[in-house]
């Protein structure tokens, strides 16, 4: 069983909300970076994932069936999809991917 499949989309007035609930306990998981390159460490940083998630505005937000979000956000070249999971009273950023398109979270329903 795929446990990343999306399952749900989240509203942005939702994401929103968790975002605020835990605005100053948001946190890089340690491994969040491990599958990147020394090249590409240099590009992504823990606070650069942060900021993405707080700072900027998510083309859609999705429940995957492992409980965990997935929050999509535009780039020149495609998307960053990044996970996130509530692990009280933190919310945890596990990994991120640069998928070239994002799914139709419409469909979910």
């Amino acid at each position: 069983m795929n446990t990343t499949k999306l399952i749900e989309e989240i509203s942005k007035a939702r994401f929103v909300a968790i975002l605020n609930k835990y605005k100053k306990k948001i946190v890089a998981s340690p491994h969040a970076l491990d599958h990147l390159s020394d090249a590409q460490r240099k590009v992504y940083k823990e606070s650069d994932l942060i900021n993405t998630l707080t700072k900027e505005s998510p083309r859609g937000i999705g429940l995957q069936r492992n409980g965990r979000y997935a929050a999509f956000f535009r780039r020149k070249q495609g998307f960053i999809r990044i996970i996130f999971e509530i692990k009280h009273p933190k919310l945890e950023i596990i990994t991120f991917t640069n998928p070239e398109n994002m799914p139709n979270l419409k469909k979910l329903k």
